[in-house]
C-alpha cells in the first residue's frame, strides 16, 4: 500500500464471500439430513471453509487496528485498541449465546473468545505467528490421541448434550464444539499475520497467491491420496482414516486446518485483486457492502432466515430437501446482498455493527 491507512476493500469483499458461504452451509446443516446426493456433497465441500475465512479475516481486522496505533507509537492508543477489542469480544460472546437454542452451531461466541485470546498475540513477529499457529494445529492433533472427541455429542441429532454444565460448556468451547478455540485460534493468528502483508503491492500479492495455492493443492492432494490408499488397505477403519487424514471440519485435524487456512489466504489475495481491478463494478460494490455488514448479516441469517421457515412450515431441522435448501440459501443471500448495498448508501454501519460500537465504544 502506498498509504498504510488506506482501506483495503478486498478484505470486505472476502468477508462478503464468507458470509454467503456460511449461509449456504448453515442452512444445509440445519435443514437437510445427511445424504449421498451430489448437490449435498458439493455443499459439504464448503463446510468449515467459509467459517475459517471469516475467522482469518477477524485476525486481519485486529492487526489493522493494532498496527495503526503501533505505527504512531501511541501507547495510550494501543491500550484503547486492546480494550475496545476486549469489549467487542464480550459483546459477540453474549450475542452468540443469546440465540443458542435457535442455532447451536453459532460461531460468534467462539469468535469472541478468539478475539480476547488473540490480543495476547498481537505483538508477535510474523514468523512466530506462523510457528504458533502450526504448533496449535499439530498439538491439537496429538491431543486427540488422549481425548475422546465424541464426548458430549449425540451425533444422531447433532446436539451437545451437556452444554449447560460447567464442564461440558468449557469442553465445547475449547476442545470439541463446532468451532473450538483449540485449534481454531490458529485461523485467527494466521489472520493477524495476513493483516501485515502489503496486498496492494502486486508482486507481493502474486507471491502470496501462488504460495497459498500451492500449499492448498499439495495438502489437499496428499489428504485425498492418503484417505484413498489407507481406506483400501483397511476398509473396516475407513471412517477413522477419513477423520484423521481428511479435510472435514469435525474433528478439525491437521489436513483440514492447513487446507482451510491456505484457501482462506488465497481467497483474500484474489479478492484484493478483484476489488483493485474492478473497483466500479456493481457486483464488487455489493459484495463489499455485504462484507461490511458481516455481523448483521450473520445474525439475520439465523433470526430471519431460519426462523422464517420454521414459522412458515412449523419445522426446520432436517425438514427440507437439499435442492430446496440450496435455492432458499441463494435467494436469501441475494436478499442480504441487496439489503447491504442499499443500507450502506444511507448508513455508515450495519444495525448490529452500530449497536456494538454504541455499547463497546
Amino acid at each position: 500500500m502506498t498509504e498504510k491507512t488506506q482501506r483495503i476493500y478486498g478484505f470486505d469483499f472476502a468477508r462478503g464471500l464468507a458470509i454467503i458461504g456460511m449461509v449456504i452451509v448453515n442452512f444445509k446443516v440445519v435443514m437437510v439430513a445427511e445424504t449421498d446426493a451430489f448437490l449435498y456433497q458439493m455443499v459439504e465441500l464448503l463446510s468449515g471453509k467459509a467459517a475459517a475465512l471469516f475467522v482469518v479475516l477477524a485476525g486481519v481486522g485486529m492487526t489493522l487496528m493494532y498496527q495503526s496505533a503501533k505505527r504512531k507509537k501511541d501507547f495510550e492508543k494501543i491500550r484503547e485498541v486492546k480494550l475496545s477489542l476486549l469489549k467487542r469480544a464480550a459483546f459477540l460472546f453474549v450475542v452468540g449465546l443469546s440465540y443458542y437454542f435457535i442455532w447451536p452451531a453459532d460461531i460468534l461466541h467462539y469468535y469472541g473468545l478468539y478475539l480476547s485470546i488473540g490480543i495476547l498475540f498481537l505483538p508477535l513477529s510474523r514468523k512466530w505467528l506462523l510457528i504458533t499457529s502450526l504448533l496449535i494445529i499439530i498439538g491439537y492433533t496429538v491431543l486427540l490421541s488422549f481425548f475422546n472427541y465424541e464426548t458430549g455429542w449425540d451425533w444422531h441429532i447433532l446436539e451437545y448434550t451437556d452444554f449447560f454444565t460447567l464442564h461440558g460448556f468449557f469442553r465445547n468451547l475449547f476442545l470439541n464444539g463446532f468451532h473450538p478455540v483449540l485449534p481454531w485460534l490458529a485461523f485467527l493468528l494466521t489472520g493477524i499475520w495476513v493483516g501485515r502483508i502489503n496486498f496492494n503491492d502486486a508482486k507481493q500479492r502474486k507471491r502470496v497467491t501462488i504460495v497459498s495455492l500451492i500449499v492448498f493443492i499439495v495438502f489437499k492432494g496428499n489428504s485425498m491420496f492418503l484417505v484413498e490408499k489407507l481406506s483400501s488397505l483397511t476398509p473396516s477403519e475407513a471412517l477413522d482414516i477419513e477423520y484423521l487424514f481428511g479435510t472435514t471440519p469435525m474433528p478439525p485435524l491437521f489436513f483440514y486446518m492447513i487446507t482451510a487456512t491456505s484457501l482462506a489466504v488465497l481467497i483474500i489475495s484474489v479478492s484484493v485483486y478483484i476489488t483493485n481491478k474492478f473497483p466500479h463494478s456493481l457486483f464488487v460494490k455489493q459484495m463489499i457492502s455485504t462484507g461490511q455488514l458481516a455481523l448483521s448479516n450473520y445474525f439475520f441469517h439465523v433470526v430471519i432466515g431460519m426462523l422464517f421457515l420454521e414459522l412458515l412450515y412449523g419445522k426446520l431441522e432436517y425438514a427440507f430437501s437439499i435442492e430446496f435448501t440450496v435455492v432458499y440459501a441463494i435467494l436469501f443471500s441475494v436478499l442480504i446482498v441487496v439489503f447491504s448495498h442499499l443500507w450502506r448508501k444511507k448508513f455508515k454501519q450495519g444495525p448490529l455493527e452500530y449497536l456494538m460500537r454504541k455499547i463497546t465504544g
